[in-house]
């Protein structure tokens, strides 16, 4: 009988995807919707946000993220520039507005902890990648150690 090991062995799968490289998924320019939704999950209001990534340095060992929400909630219009610093699958930045941390899980999820100056929330955010070109984000933002929304964005990728 073969071992799981000899069987992979004859087995080929192709190269790895350009994408399935830690963050270079992100790497494009993305528009949005963000819906908000409340603790007990009672819609509050949706706005565009858009999202540009790209890589800082040709190593891809940094990376920069720029995202602009037409009206943040309980804020109005915000826009964030923050470096990202990679490190295998971890990922870390901040900027006077956020501090940032990441997880490459899988080639398809990634989650993030952004501790938010401008809304004094502890976000964790999921990013599913749906394929390629469509990822969506589940937000849970945390105030005084309570829930404070929930929030659901979904992108495209528009280059």
């Amino acid at each position: 009988m073969e071992t799981l090991k000899e069987h992979l062995a004859t087995k080929h799968y192709g190269e790895m995807a350009w994408w399935m490289e830690p963050y270079q998924c992100f790497m494009a320019r993305w528009e949005g919707l963000c819906k908000t939704f409340s603790a007990t999950g009672d819609f509050i209001e949706s706005s565009a946000v858009h999202m540009d990534c790209y890589w800082v340095n040709a190593e891809k060992t940094i990376w920069h993220l720029n995202e602009h929400f037409e009206n943040l909630y309980e804020v109005g219009e915000t826009i964030y520039h923050t470096d990202l610093h990679v490190n295998g699958k971890f990922v870390h930045g901040a900027s006077d507005l956020v501090r940032i941390e990441g997880t490459m899980l899988t080639p398809y999820n990634y989650v993030f902890t952004i501790w938010s100056a401008v809304t004094n929330t502890t976000v964790y955010n999921n990013h599913y990648f749906i394929d390629p070109n469509n990822r969506r984000i589940i937000t849970h933002k945390i105030r005084d150690g309570k829930t404070h929304i929930f929030q659901i964005q979904d992108f495209v990728r528009v280059s």
